[in-house]
């Protein structure tokens, strides 16, 4: 995952009005010259902090999952996806992610330096 906006995570500089709340857990698994992957467990409500994607990454998706996006521009959509499935994503992207789901979500991403 790319740089956060702030130490805390709680919103973006200068939008305080697209507040965060309860962090996912997030363990960095490796992080070497090429890869970073990182594992995800999002308990029901939980998000990851506003952030900016800054290489292009892919999500494995351990468990099924539904979740809620809000971009930087404040555009907001729903995602669910099942077990297994593997999403790719371009670099750039800023978001904050919460699990809409009530049960704990799971996912490794995998973050392609070179």
């Amino acid at each position: 995952m790319g740089e956060y906006y702030n130490e805390s995570r709680d919103a973006l500089m200068g939008v305080k009005e697209l507040p965060v709340g309860k962090l996912a857990m997030r363990q960095v698994l490796l992080d070497n010259d090429q890869t970073r992957i990182s594992l995800f467990e999002f308990a029901p409500g939980d998000n990851t902090g506003w952030h900016k994607h800054e290489y292009h990454y892919g999500a494995l998706y351990l468990t099924d999952a539904k979740l809620f996006h809000t971009r930087v521009d404040g555009s907001q959509f729903h995602s669910e996806h099942p077990a297994q499935e593997f999403k790719t994503h371009p670099i750039g992207v800023e978001h904050n992610v919460r699990n809409e789901a009530d049960y704990i979500v799971k996912l490794l991403e995998i973050e392609f330096k070179s």
